[in-house]
C-alpha cells in the first residue's frame, strides 16, 4: 500500500487525482481512498497480516538470490541462516 498526499487545489494535484481515478477504473489493484478512517483501517489490517503477497514474495526471493550470488553463498545456506534469526 502506498499513500500519496495530494493538494487538490493545485493544477498538478487535480491532474494527478483525475489520472488516478481513470487508472482505478481501468486497472485492478488501484484504489482511491479519500476517507481517513477507511485508510487507517486498511493500514491496520495490512500491518496485522504476517504473510507476503505473491509479488512481494517473488521480489523478496529474487533479492535473496541476488544477495547469495554476490556473496557466493548457496541460497539454501542463506535461507537457513535467516530462519534462525
Amino acid at each position: 500500500m502506498v499513500v500519496i498526499n495530494v493538494n487538490e487545489r493545485t493544477k498538478a494535484g487535480k491532474a494527478l487525482i483525475e489520472t488516478a481515478r481513470l487508472m482505478a477504473q481501468k486497472f485492478s489493484g488501484i484504489e482511491i481512498i479519500e476517507n481517513d478512517r477507511v485508510l487507517q483501517e486498511r493500514m491496520k489490517a495490512n500491518n496485522q497480516s504476517d504473510y507476503l503477497h505473491e509479488q512481494e514474495q517473488t521480489a523478496f526471493l529474487n533479492d535473496l538470490e541476488n544477495l547469495a550470488g554476490k556473496r557466493n553463498i548457496p541460497l539454501r545456506r542463506l535461507l537457513s541462516w535467516i530462519s534462525t534469526k
